[in-house]
């Protein structure tokens, strides 16, 4: 007998984004994913569609996960020491699974590169959004003194976005502590 849908198309949504966030995209059919959502994969056709349920699943980590950390970031007032506590928090919640395999928005990345139109628009967005905190961070460090060519902020900027997609491969083959010593490491290249 064929399953109806029994949740809202929110739980939907945020119940797939789990399914892709371990299983990747390209990583579950479609008659897997509606047998994981509980649903039927007539209803997952008709209805909805995988890629639906992907860029929405991207939407709903951006809101949940990746927002409030880097809200968070842009609020703080230490300037590098709130980059390094960032990081720090970003090595702990891989190492809890809080990111169940690494930051989403990297993995779709690595994954799927240029091949949606749609899913480039939301990893861009995402990594504009990473590199515009990292600015305003940068920027009250700056103000602060803790370094001294303002010149190369944008620079920096670009060098931190690298450090994400270096933390979503060292976390699973390093200890924390040579995690912490990574990250203070590449921090110090900020003069």
């Amino acid at each position: 007998m064929a399953r109806v849908l029994n949740s809202s198309y929110s739980e939907m949504v945020e119940k797939a984004q789990e399914i892709f966030w371990l299983k990747g995209f390209k990583g579950i059919s479609v008659k897997d994913l509606s047998a994981e959502l509980d649903i039927s994969h007539t209803v997952l056709y008709n209805k909805y569609s995988k890629d639906m349920l992907f860029l929405d699943s991207l939407d709903y980590y951006t809101t949940n996960y990746s927002d409030p950390f880097l809200r968070k970031l842009r609020e703080s007032t230490e300037g590098l020491e709130s980059l390094k506590d960032f990081f720090y928090k970003l090595i702990e919640a891989l190492l809890d699974k809080t990111f169940p395999r690494s930051c989403l928005m990297v993995n779709t990345v690595v994954e799927l590169r240029n091949e949606n139109e749609d899913i480039v628009k939301r990893y861009d967005e995402y990594l504009k959004v990473l590199r515009d905190s990292y600015l305003v961070v940068l920027e009250k460090a700056y103000h602060i003194g803790q370094f001294k060519n303002k010149a190369r902020i944008n620079e920096y900027a670009d060098f931190l976005v690298g450090i994400i997609f270096s933390m979503s491969i060292l976390y699973k083959i390093r200890p924390v502590e040579e995690l912490h010593s990574y990250i203070d490491e590449q921090l110090a290249f900020i003069v």
